[in-house]
């Protein structure tokens, strides 16, 4: 599996080295008809826009995984609420006098 990795980081390696040797001319980026800036390597304009596009991919994946990880904590909690529960009901069932085996029941249970 590592050998596949690594063969993978050296073809995106060597596409990403023939697109920057391909583009070397410059171009003129315009933003609006008024901005414009001329003779921007055309490499760096499509190296700005690939990295905007992996922020706004990013951002965009940050809602999804924060309701997952509320989603992932939510049955800890369930589990931390129920044992508190349990323990309580252990307690009263002692101060209520209850069978004394009830601690033994309970902990063959988990």
């Amino acid at each position: 599996m590592d050998l596949i990795a690594w063969l993978g980081r050296l073809a995106f390696f060597l596409m990403a080295l023939w697109l920057a040797l391909e583009n070397t001319e410059t171009v003129t980026l315009r933003l609006t008809s008024a901005v414009q800036w001329q003779n921007v390597p055309l490499l760096a304009v499509i190296l700005v826009v690939f990295v905007a596009g992996v922020i706004a991919g990013t951002l965009a994946l940050v809602p999804r995984l924060i309701r997952q990880q509320r989603q992932l904590a939510q049955p800890r909690a369930r589990k931390a609420v129920l044992q508190d529960t349990e323990q309580a009901l252990t307690r009263a069932a002692r101060q209520g006098g209850a069978a004394g085996d009830l601690e033994l029941e309970t902990r063959s249970r988990h």
